[in-house]
């Protein structure tokens, strides 16, 4: 079965929103539980734990929302889904491997994704290509 990829000016904001949902859900807690805005900016344990908070974060939001509906809040909103390459539903280890990769795929603020996807051309990420998926407007 053949599949259009969505095209990049509809995953971008999508993206733009789904960032802003895990840093929200994130750092919000943290100020709130009275950690300071200086506190977040200076080198040290405070920073780093909020960075591993905001990177598992990413990690369970994309996995679980694409694992279970296919869909986050930003593809959502933009009428986008992840499907496996196969036009199928995104099954658990599509899934995985396709979110595990966004630490490779976000290097250089998310250049080396758009980079792979304008230089392979069928809208893959890498993420995409190992988790063997693919996204597509609903």
């Amino acid at each position: 079965m053949s599949v259009t990829p969505a095209p990049l000016r509809l995953r971008t904001p999508a993206f733009l929103v789904d960032q802003l949902v895990v840093l929200v859900a994130v750092c919000l807690p943290v100020v709130l539980s009275g950690v300071s805005f200086s506190a977040l900016l200076t080198p040290g344990d405070t920073r780093t734990i909020v960075f591993l908070l905001l990177m598992a974060a990413a990690f369970l939001y994309h996995f679980l929302f694409e694992w279970q509906t296919g869909e986050t809040i930003g593809k959502r909103l933009f009428g986008l889904t992840v499907i496996s390459d196969d036009g199928s539903a995104l099954e658990f280890r599509g899934s995985l491997f396709r979110n595990a990769l966004r630490l490779i795929d976000g290097l250089g603020y998310w250049s080396v994704a758009v980079a792979v996807i304008l230089y392979r051309g069928d809208g893959k990420r890498i993420g995409d290509v190992v988790g063997r998926t693919i996204v597509v407007r609903r």
